[in-house]
């Protein structure tokens, strides 16, 4: 091994131990010093199980300063590297992300709301063209060009219009689903921190370690944030059960993780791969964009839903692919608590990615197509899966009715659908014959009004 690359070989390792203990250190500072620095919005929508959340759930928005204050010290390190110029230009290009994020949440601790919908999009798409001049314009995009899985490889670096659109796209889509999917305990830094392995790995594969540099840099940030975000089995509807998580991320820290993963799947030569690798992640935000501002508003447009007494039909009851989005407000509504929740991320990224490095490792063989096709399929599966459980039914059990979600029936000995509660005795059972409802899937919310009405009907005196 040559002098130049133990030297960079011990720079990047450097960078990544410092990343995670200025991280990790930064969230227990900061939590003792800003211990009042919380949210006091209030979101209220279909995803909620119980009541409003109260202010006692509300944890510091600290995680963000500390992965910020993370990256500038692991980017003085590698600037001194091979490619060091390009540390300087991810980190300024996430740093506009992070500011706008900081006023957001600082908004949200002063007038209990952050910034509207329309402005929050259009800031983030400002923020993403700008991270894409400061990527594209000095040659930052270039230095991982070498690896077959990078846009510039084969459209050269060169190429500014189509380079800048795709990771612009990359950019806003990852920032974007990083910002929805903070709300959630573990969810953001520990996708990103797996994600951010698996470029590490493709890329050290297929362009050199010193590609590695950044991707390593960002899982070691995510890593030391999630040492205070731990997911638990605490729930809106599960208060009782201890939180492990002490921090959040903030908007500050989702969007500049979000950004600046992205970022360095772009300088790591991985960009091409990066939409399959966070596929779990990324569907947090497309799930969103589909459904909530796609769906409901062409349907509520095209069909005019109506309730008989002619007020418009609420959103839920529409034929949409999940019972509400983000993607991980649907598997809560299943049943599912967070820590379940946050693990089924994990798992499906740890597979994408590892089929994405597996790919990388065998880029010269007909293998690899095969493997990056196989981690498509698993995002993709990830989504089906969500779809599948969308619909519930009621089942009879002995003496019991029971709802599920998901669907009747098993598959290679494997129960098909989730059991959510027991809802009644005989009575009940009786009621659901009547009104034909035993194993017949059919969306949940509707399920849900005529459950209350069938149970209500149950407890009625026979005369």
């Amino acid at each position: 091994m040559s002098e130049g690359r133990i030297e960079s070989g011990l720079a990047i390792g450097l960078a990544t131990a410092v990343a995670l203990a200025v991280a990790a250190a930064g969230c227990a500072a900061l939590r003792c010093a800003l211990p009042r620095y919380r949210s006091a919005e209030i979101k209220r929508g279909a995803h909620q199980l119980s009541a409003a959340t109260g202010g006692s759930s509300k944890l510091p928005l600290i995680g963000g300063i500390a992965a910020a204050v993370a990256g500038i010290a692991a980017a003085s390190i590698l600037a001194a590297g091979p490619n060091g110029s390009a540390a300087w230009w991810v980190m300024a290009g996430a740093a506009g992300f992070w500011v706008f994020g900081l006023a957001d949440d600082a908004r949200k601790t002063r007038a209990g709301h952050g910034v509207g919908e329309g402005l929050y999009f259009t800031s983030a798409f400002v923020l993403s063209v700008g991270a894409t001049a400061l990527l594209v314009g000095p040659g930052a995009h270039a230095t991982g060009s070498v690896s077959p899985y990078a846009l510039a490889h084969w459209v050269g670096a060169g190429a500014h219009l189509p380079l800048s659109a795709w990771y612009l796209a990359l950019l806003l889509g990852t920032s974007l689903a990083t910002s929805f999917s903070d709300g959630m305990d573990g969810l953001t830094p520990g996708t990103v921190a797996i994600a951010g392995g698996g470029v590490a790995l493709a890329a050290g594969l297929t362009a050199g370690l010193a590609s590695a540099a950044w991707p390593l840099t960002v899982a070691a940030i995510s890593t030391g944030v999630l040492v205070w975000n731990l997911p638990s089995r605490w729930s809106p509807a599960n208060r009782s059960a201890h939180r492990w998580a002490a921090v959040y991320l903030g908007d500050s820290g989702a969007l500049f993780l979000g950004a600046i993963s992205a970022s360095a799947a772009i300088v790591a030569g991985i960009d091409l791969l990066w939409p399959i690798i966070a596929a779990p992640l990324l569907l947090e935000g497309l799930s969103s964009l589909l459904q909530a501002k796609l769906l409901v508003p062409l349907y509520r447009r095209w069909r005019d839903p109506r309730l008989p007494d002619g007020t418009p039909l609420p959103h839920q009851r529409f034929p949409l692919p999940l019972l509400a989005s983000p993607l991980h407000y649907h598997w809560e509504l299943i049943g599912l608590d967070r820590q379940q929740i946050v693990l089924g991320f994990w798992v499906a990224t740890i597979l994408t990615g590892g089929l994405a490095a597996t790919a990388a490792a065998v880029a010269d063989s007909g293998w690899a197509a095969l493997l990056i096709v196989l981690a498509g399929v698993a995002g993709l599966a990830f989504w089906v899966l969500a779809m599948w459980t969308r619909p519930a039914f009621v089942t009879v059990a002995g003496q019991s009715l029971l709802l599920s979600h998901g669907r009747p029936g098993r598959f290679l000995g494997l129960p098909l659908a989730r059991r959510r509660r027991v809802l009644g005795g005989a009575d009940a059972i009786d009621a659901a014959q009547r009104r034909g409802l035993i194993d017949r899937p059919m969306n949940a919310h509707v399920l849900d009004s005529l459950v209350n009405e069938m149970l209500a009907e149950a407890e009625q005196p026979t005369p």
